[in-house]
């Protein structure tokens, strides 16, 4: 686990014209872990089990983990698709795509 990984969440900000808009700024945490890039075959498998993604990215557990939060590697912005226990919830697995 080399690579800084920032895990974001949305949040809701109020223009100050009073309109809200939903915001990616905060940060939950920024951790430790390894980034990967998937194959064509386990990007095959992946979308027989319906899920659409470009990276695997593994960190330690947090239970604040989910779906609805993104990631940022390296500049660059990863939605999450799947998030999986590992190694008796001392691991994550994430299953990442990237998103402009």
């Amino acid at each position: 686990m080399r690579e800084r990984v920032a895990i974001k969440a949305q949040t809701e900000v109020r223009k100050p014209s009073g309109e809200t808009v939903m915001d990616w700024d905060t940060t939950v945490a920024t951790v430790w872990g390894s980034v990967n890039g998937l194959s064509s075959r386990d990007i095959l498998q992946a979308q027989q089990a319906n899920v659409i993604a470009t990276h695997r990215l593994r960190i330690r557990y947090r239970s604040d983990v989910t779906h609805l939060n993104r990631l940022v590697w390296r500049g660059r912005t990863m939605e999450i698709a799947a998030v999986v226990e590992r190694d008796s919830r001392t691991a994550l697995e994430i299953l990442a795509r990237e998103v402009q």
